[in-house]
């Protein structure tokens, strides 16, 4: 599983954001928050505490490596086990002012 890039986060964002007026360097900085660790981002949603991001990854994952320089809300962790083996879904609650000075949840 590829590894979603910086700049499909920020064509996404931005696709889903096209009706406010957000500058496009707000846009990179929350895309460069969401796109890292090398995980492939499943959605993007907004939720109570700023958004919500489904990552995707088929390796093992260090949480402590997830959790370093980001404040997350809440942090989910779903093994898919016999689904489809060592596939795990981690959803996290990302807190972002940037957003929220344009009226969405921060």
């Amino acid at each position: 599983m590829e590894a979603t890039s910086e700049k499909e986060v920020h064509k996404a964002i931005a696709t889903r954001l096209a009706r406010f007026d957000i500058r496009d360097d707000v846009l990179e900085k929350v895309s460069a928050r969401v796109a890292r660790n090398g995980l492939k981002v499943g959605g993007v949603d907004f939720c109570p505490y700023g958004i919500c991001i489904d990552y995707f990854c088929e390796k093992e994952l260090s949480i402590d490596e997830l959790l370093v320089k980001e404040k997350y809300r809440v942090v989910k962790l779903f093994p898919y086990g016999i689904l489809v083996d060592d596939l795990f879904r981690v959803q996290v609650e990302m807190h972002v002012p940037e957003l929220a000075q344009h009226g969405l949840r921060g």
